[in-house]
């Protein structure tokens, strides 16, 4: 199925918006096996199913059945943390700050937690605008100042947390059911002993599973820019470096897919206890009724402890084309899933 486009109305007449996503794409081609009708609602980004007469609305990947509430929640990453620690979920220390927070305010925060720290936006997705591995003071406040930009709010907020050191995993997760669980490899490539990482990232941007931002592929391409060259001339390298062959370079310090993270599917490796707390997870959020959760663990494949793991964030409309197409592993058919939360008669 080719990649759809929203509309918009305009002094001109309708013109073209922006592409769906990729995951409502693989919404859709599942609905057609099903023989559910699909139309994008006129100059809307509302997608409506029909089966047997029967209707059911979702935008991007948040069905029908997920509340304003549950919206709210997750939109603000201070309101999930606070509903996770109520019931008893391990989460990361941390505290929200604003544009204008005080100089004194930031020092006692900075004071206050242990380091390394993390400043990411209270609203922001892709992985943009997050700094990790912070220890030094200027690097701090110029980390808060960068999250404080993310954000197109006349009020923007930032939160400023302790950083967990483990393996970051995204779980994707309906009230009852976890569909699958992916570990998130930040940006990277092995050394062949004869190429540049230059060279090398030129290579595994021609991986036909990586792609551009609205395109059809699960992941995208791995840009070079300053901040990957600093990381690099931190571990004494640069886009010209030869890594000897089988090492590998990481590019990134965050793990999404949006930074040209890869998605490797674990499902089948994770401790029970694991989902056990993903689906309390999901019940501390009223009204979320699909989700994916940040999850990092030490070790996932054994049982749980407080201080083994934390959740870092929960997402109300998770893109889940790489549960689909992980960069290795199985596939999850997430999409399908999704389809069965709008019409459960569907699995019969």
């Amino acid at each position: 199925m080719p990649q759809l486009i929203y509309e918009f109305n305009s002094p001109k007449g309708v013109l073209k918006n922006r592409n769906i996503s990729n995951s409502s794409r693989l919404v859709l081609e599942e609905a057609k096996k099903f023989g559910v009708v699909c139309q994008i609602i006129p100059c809307t980004q509302l997608i409506e199913l029909t089966y047997k007469g029967k209707k059911q609305t979702f935008y991007h990947q948040v069905p029908f059945s997920t509340s304003a509430l549950a919206k709210y929640s997750c939109n603000n990453k201070k309101v999930t943390t606070n509903l996770l620690y109520s019931c008893g979920i391990s989460v990361p220390k941390g505290y929200r700050v604003r544009k204008t927070s005080s100089d004194k305010y930031l020092l006692s925060i900075y004071e206050n937690l242990q380091k390394p720290l993390v400043a990411k936006p209270s609203d922001g997705t892709w992985g943009e605008n997050v700094t990790v591995g912070i220890t030094d003071f200027d690097k701090y406040l110029e980390a808060v100042d960068l999250a404080l930009e993310y954000s197109g709010k006349k009020k923007p907020t930032a939160i400023v947390e302790e950083m967990f050191k483990g393996h970051e995993y995204r779980i994707l997760v309906t009230r009852k059911k976890v569909i699958g669980v992916l570990y998130r490899r930040p940006a990277s490539v092995v050394g062949n002993g004869v190429d540049s990482i230059k060279k090398l990232i030129q290579e595994e941007n021609k991986n036909p599973i990586r792609g551009v931002k609205n395109g059809t592929t699960s992941h995208f391409k791995i840009r070079m820019d300053e901040r990957m060259l600093r990381l690099l001339k931190e571990n004494n390298m640069n886009f010209y470096s030869i890594p000897q062959k089988g090492k590998r370079i990481y590019l990134r310090r965050v793990s999404n897919v949006s930074q040209g993270g890869a998605a490797i599917d674990f499902t089948d490796k994770v401790h029970s206890s694991v989902k056990k707390i993903a689906l309390k997870a999901i019940n501390a959020v009223p009204g979320l009724s699909f989700a994916g959760i940040d999850f990092l663990s030490k070790d996932i494949t054994k049982k749980q402890t407080q201080d083994s793991y934390i959740i870092i964030e929960i997402n109300d409309s998770p893109g889940f084309d790489i549960h689909d197409f992980p960069y290795e592993g199985e596939n999850r058919h997430a999409a399908r899933e999704f389809l069965f939360l709008m019409f459960p008669e569907l699995k019969k």
